[in-house]
């Protein structure tokens, strides 16, 4: 599998705290400061795309027990609205998730849809930490009150003070 150099992804949106880095935690996608408090294991992740089949497959910052590096997926049912989730090796997502046709265009994170449509449909829902977010896919592209869309980019943010 070749893939393209490796980069990180950061959550923007103007009802989030800017720049919250994407990471692993217990095999779904959370942006944030620092991980939740609940995981079991969590790991700072970068990703690469792979140039075949357009899957993100992540790499740990430090050593994991995986039997292989794990690969983003979505769940693509219409009106699914669940989390952002990694699989590793032979395990296996249902029929309606997709490792596949993931892309970045100018440094944003995009799901090609099945006709080709390039889609960004990536919220984030609070889970009561200060700064921390599930990353979810919203499939039906339907809003709530605890539904924050996020665009996820290349781009860290960069403060710069005098």
């Amino acid at each position: 599998m070749s893939a393209t150099s490796n980069f990180s992804l950061y959550a923007y949106s103007t009802d989030i705290t800017p720049g919250l880095k994407l990471f692993y935690g217990d095999g779904q996608a959370y942006v944030g400061t620092h991980p939740p408090s609940f995981v079991l294991q969590s790991v700072n992740i970068s990703l690469s795309e792979t140039d075949e089949s357009t899957e993100f497959v992540a790499t740990p910052d430090r050593a994991m027990d995986w039997a292989s590096q794990p690969t983003m997926y979505i769940d693509t049912t219409s009106d699914a609205f669940n989390p952002v989730g990694f699989t590793i090796g032979n395990e296996t997502v249902d029929n309606s998730s997709t490792v596949t046709r993931f892309g970045l265009y100018g440094g944003w994170a995009f799901h090609r849809d099945d006709e080709g449509i390039v889609e960004m449909k990536f919220y984030a829902t609070p889970i009561n930490e200060t700064d921390i977010y599930l990353v979810r896919w919203n499939a039906g592209s339907s809003k709530t009150v605890d539904r924050i869309s996020i665009s996820l980019r290349t781009v860290a943010l960069i403060i710069i003070t005098s």
